[in-house]
């Protein structure tokens, strides 16, 4: 019986126990782990970033400053990519919330559109400070906001000609950049539908644009080195208000004047920013009785912004070596719908920032627009905490 029993357990083991040699070669090529190679993730074939825009704000028009809620302004999500040779892409949605409210029973939140989608193609490709030249087809930067969001957060309030209505920030259309040698400067110029990018194009009319941006002093040292001096004009045209007939009056043809321009002088330095801007638009304003008249009265008007700003970082002055998180904001902006006459708002800002890092804040302000010498403009108080988080 022994017996019997250990021959049944020698059985089972030599059925179950691999052979000694097979259990060698897998020993012997079995991979260490020190020694392994690592999986490693795909590499996307685009860059991905985006920044967001959110805040709390009390306050708002006269006679109802005690109006508050939590809002999500923009989020913007951009995407970059090289397909070809010399050839990138960029596009950059924005998350904005619906507004119209003659929609709010379709939607009342918050949609995803497109703020730039172009293509472009760098036809000199100077390295360092040699000239440099693209063009862009697509909804592109227009010719003078994103040159001035550079020395102004457009996390806290857009830049006065965005604001006031002279153009908006993207459009359809073409754009050549020519970047001038030794870092003297940039040339930039477009033509765009004209109707911006919240619009789709509304009648045959384009504008013509061109920026010209000197840095006289950036070879040089010292705080003026940053010094950027920009000129800028758009010829713009418009359909009339009677493009199609309306009543009485008969159809009008011809284009309405729409033009801009304007003087930005900025200077950006790690402890101290200053922008001043310039600006005036010559518009077409047209009225009539659509009973008796047969063609409308058209009055043209001159209108002007100025606007002034600056971000001041304290602490950086006594420990320059250091990179101190406090920063402070002030702008100052008057406008004008018609400088003939005296009517104009003012428009002031002051804030202070704890920035986390480059490109994420977050900031306490007080915004204020006043009326004065019988503007019609809104009377509005506003405290804001705005969060700007980019990645």
């Amino acid at each position: 019986m022994r017996r019997l029993t250990g021959l049944l357990i020698a059985a089972v083991l030599a059925v179950a126990a691999p052979p000694l040699s097979v259990t060698h070669a897998q020993d012997t090529t079995r991979a260490r782990p020190d020694s392994a190679k690592r999986a490693t993730a795909p590499t996307p074939p685009f860059e991905f970033s985006g920044i967001i825009f959110a805040n709390y704000q009390y306050g708002g028009l006269k006679n109802n400053r005690s109006v508050n809620r939590f809002e999500l302004e923009r989020a913007y999500l951009t995407f970059r990519a090289t397909p070809a040779q010399h050839f990138g892409v960029r596009i950059t949605t924005d998350v904005y919330q619906q507004r119209d409210t003659t929609r709010d029973q379709y939607f009342r939140g918050w949609a995803l559109r497109a703020k730039y989608a172009y293509g472009q193609y760098d036809f000199i490709r100077g390295s360092g400070g040699a000239l440099r030249a693209n063009v862009r087809l697509g909804m592109l930067q227009t010719v003078v906001i994103e040159q001035e969001e550079q020395y102004w957060p457009r996390g806290i309030a857009p830049v006065a000609i965005d604001q006031n209505g002279y153009f908006q920030s993207a459009d359809l259309g073409a754009a050549a950049t020519v970047t001038l040698p030794r870092n003297r400067g940039e040339v930039y110029a477009t033509i765009t539908n004209g109707s911006g990018y919240t619009s789709r194009e509304t009648d045959r009319f384009k504008d013509y644009a061109v920026r010209l941006t000197l840095t006289p002093l950036a070879n040089s040292s010292g705080f003026l080195k940053a010094l950027a001096i920009s000129p800028w004009f758009s010829n713009g045209d418009r359909a009339s208000d009677f493009a199609r007939r309306r009543g009485t009056v008969l159809a009008v043809a011809d284009a309405q004047r729409k033009d801009r321009a304007g003087l930005f002088v900025g200077i950006r330095d790690d402890r101290l920013s200053l922008g001043a801007h310039v600006a005036r638009r010559w518009d077409v304003f047209e009225a009539a009785d659509t009973t008796v008249d047969l063609e409308p009265a058209a009055i043209e008007r001159t209108g002007r912004v100025i606007s002034l700003h600056t971000t001041v970082r304290p602490l950086m002055y006594f420990a320059n070596t250091l990179r101190w998180p406090l920063a402070l904001l002030f702008r100052y902006d008057q406008i004008k719908p018609d400088v003939d006459t005296d009517a104009y708002a003012r428009n002031t800002i002051a804030g202070l920032s704890w920035e986390f890092n480059r490109r994420t804040s977050l900031t306490f302000d007080y915004q204020n627009q006043t009326p004065t010498n019988g503007s019609t403009a809104s009377d509005s108080k506003v405290y804001f905490l705005h969060l700007v988080a980019g990645f």
